[in-house]
């Protein structure tokens, strides 16, 4: 008995070896010290599982910002892009989101990188284009996700996740939208216009005029927005009945992707936030292919790897195939980027927001 009884003990109490000192010990925020809202994000960094993969990432993003505040004098010679400027910027930081985001109130957050010049290129989906300039004219409203779709699509409401679209908001899209195609089929026939996805969006942007755009905002600092799938919405639904009045439109995927390409090639570093997974993390993390790898990564999703989708694969895999940089330190946080990335904001950005504007008034 008392061997047995040896070998349990042994099993239970094993001889731990010794953990390095300087390795960070768990422990969360104490609210004995009050309520301070940056100390407790703080605090997340010896928290544990996402809360310290959130700090990781606020690390990984203030990276690319002191990168980015780093600006370097052009250079003599160098191999200049086509049509581009060689960037003074010592990281250029492409933002990547799906539409879900700017049905979301994440929009604000979005919009106010984008109004601040704080992000240099930006890919999303056509939702992610087509959802902001709805929202200028006419609101999205909060519901459930419970809500039945037969009961819904009766009353001509759309729902997305538990926020709800009225039916009547595409609608006014519609009527704000042909006369905008008139125009380009027009501009394309008679002054040789040749459009594509970001030439078409940097147009909305221009049209919409509004300051809650997410697009005005990239019109008006020259933003440019990839949208490779941008009639994969009701800009296509539109883009097709329009096709039937006065058919013609033509768009160039080709020139952009050569653009956006371009922008990783020549960049000096280059960094990646994306949120959510699809076609806008890979659109970027292939461009970031053509340099060799991002320098710096920050995925926020809540997919998996299990199903080998692109989605859901971790940053390590990006750096198998050459997307992301084999010395880079990238994070990926497993949550809800409605509920991560206004945060991510408020200490990264929005923390660094009066440097940020002091570069882009020099």
């Amino acid at each position: 008995m008392d061997g047995h009884m040896d070998v349990a003990r042994e099993a239970v109490l094993k001889e731990s070896c010794t953990l390095p000192e300087d390795m960070p010990k768990i422990k969360g925020y104490d609210f004995d010290q009050g309520v301070d809202l940056k100390a407790l994000l703080q605090s997340y960094a010896t928290t544990g599982f996402q809360a310290s993969s959130f700090a990781q990432a606020v690390q990984e993003i203030n990276k690319m910002i002191e990168k980015r505040l780093e600006t370097v004098e052009e250079e003599e010679g160098g191999g200049e892009a086509p049509d581009l400027q060689r960037p003074r910027l010592g990281c250029t930081i492409f933002l990547g989101y799906t539409s879900n985001l700017i049905s979301s109130g994440v929009r604000e957050s979005i919009r106010f990188l984008v109004q601040h010049k704080m992000v240099d290129v930006i890919v999303t989906t056509a939702g992610g284009v087509e959802e902001d300039i709805i929202k200028c004219l006419a609101p999205t409203f909060l519901g459930e996700f419970s809500l039945q779709g037969k009961e819904l699509r009766e009353s001509g409401i759309n729902r997305i996740g538990n926020l709800l679209v009225p039916n009547d908001n595409y609608c006014k899209f519609e009527d704000w939208l042909m006369p905008i195609l008139d125009q380009m089929v027009l501009e394309q026939k008679t002054e040789g216009t040749l459009w594509t996805p970001s030439k078409m969006i940097h147009r909305l942007g221009k049209e919409i005029n509004n300051p809650e755009s997410v697009c005005y905002w990239a019109y008006k600092n020259d933003i440019p927005i990839f949208s490779p799938a941008l009639t994969d919405g009701s800009l296509g639904d539109m883009i097709y009945f329009h096709s039937y009045k006065k058919p013609g439109l033509v768009l160039d995927i080709v020139e952009d992707i050569r653009r956006l390409n371009c922008k990783a090639v020549f960049a000096r570093r280059t960094g990646m936030i994306i949120l959510g997974g699809g076609l806008v993390k890979h659109h970027i993390c292939n461009a970031n292919l053509m340099r060799n790898g991002a320098d710096y990564a920050v995925f926020v999703n809540t997919g998996q790897e299990f199903d080998g989708s692109d989605s859901g694969a971790r940053p390590d895999e990006a750096v198998s195939w050459g997307k992301i940089r084999m010395d880079a330190t990238p994070v990926k946080v497993y949550a809800d980027a409605t509920l991560v990335f206004p945060l991510l904001v408020a200490e990264t950005f929005a923390h660094n927001a009066a440097r940020l504007a002091a570069q882009k008034k020099d």
